[in-house]
């Protein structure tokens, strides 16, 4: 997978692919996103300040953190299996759904014979 970079255009106001300028041409010199880190740097809940994305990962990393984009595929995935099993084509459930089933009738009529 290649990795793409992505600036603030100041003349279009759009964000565009492409690398920063050198910072004596860009003003602060931040990519983009590097913007969210040091115009607003927060706190973590133990008082370290985040203020770079490098800060960011390391100390995710070094909490054994993550954040929620690394389960969009198990989310999606997730998902394809609650709709199989509402709409019962999960073959699996429904195999399972009918030894609960005799199961059950087989407890009944034990008990009444």
């Amino acid at each position: 997978m290649t990795r793409r970079t992505f600036v603030y255009d100041e003349k279009t106001g759009k964000v565009v692919e492409g690398q920063p300028r050198s910072r004596s041409h860009s003003g602060d010199g931040y990519q983009f996103s590097d913007r969210i880190y040091s115009d607003n740097p927060f706190v973590a809940s133990d008082g370290t300040v985040i203020d770079s994305r490098a800060k960011h990962r390391a100390y995710m990393k070094r909490n054994n953190l993550t954040t929620m984009d690394d389960y969009t595929d198990t989310w999606a995935k997730a998902r394809k299996e609650r709709e199989a099993f509402y709409q019962g084509t999960n073959k699996r459930v429904n195999e399972d759904r009918k030894r609960d089933l005799i199961n059950v009738v087989n407890r009944m009529e034990r008990r009444r014979g």
